[in-house]
């Protein structure tokens, strides 16, 4: 601290401590599979009919998986949270791709915001701190 001004010195080891919100893993060699990140944050794909874009973001999440080794992490805010919770038409699939190690994070502020904490049933519940971080690392970022 120098008066009113502080200065912050970070540094990044090799190996970051693991955690509930570990996403500081290193960029792929040359042939290995980029990072993808899917950031979700309509509960329906699309503007114009609600019923038709609800079906389209169905079809979405469900044909995700079909990216392989090359998806890394879904990421849920706004309206994209109610995707994760109880009687989800994707509950099913988000499950499925958690325990093929693709990690799901639902935003906690909006869960509250929309009075479904209690209803999640798919992802770890995080912040915007983590999700920018995620987004940070990832290679690449497809946005809904």
């Amino acid at each position: 601290k120098n008066g009113d001004i502080w200065t912050i010195h970070a540094s990044r080891s090799e190996a970051p401590a693991a955690g509930p919100h570990e996403v500081g893993a290193p960029r792929p060699e040359a042939g290995e599979n980029m990072r993808t990140l899917v950031f979700v944050s309509t509960s329906r794909l699309g503007s114009g009919d609600d019923e038709l874009g609800s079906k389209l973001m169905q079809n979405f999440i469900k044909t995700l998986p079909e990216m392989g080794s090359s998806l890394w992490m879904v990421v849920f805010v706004n309206s994209g949270v109610k995707l994760a919770v109880k009687d989800s038409p994707v509950l099913e699939t988000l499950q499925n791709m958690e325990e093929n190690q693709v990690q799901v994070l639902v935003c906690g502020t909006c869960l509250d915001f929309f009075g479904l904490a209690d209803a999640k049933e798919a992802g770890q519940t995080t912040n915007m701190l983590d999700i920018i971080t995620a987004m940070s690392h990832a290679d690449k970022v497809i946005t809904v």
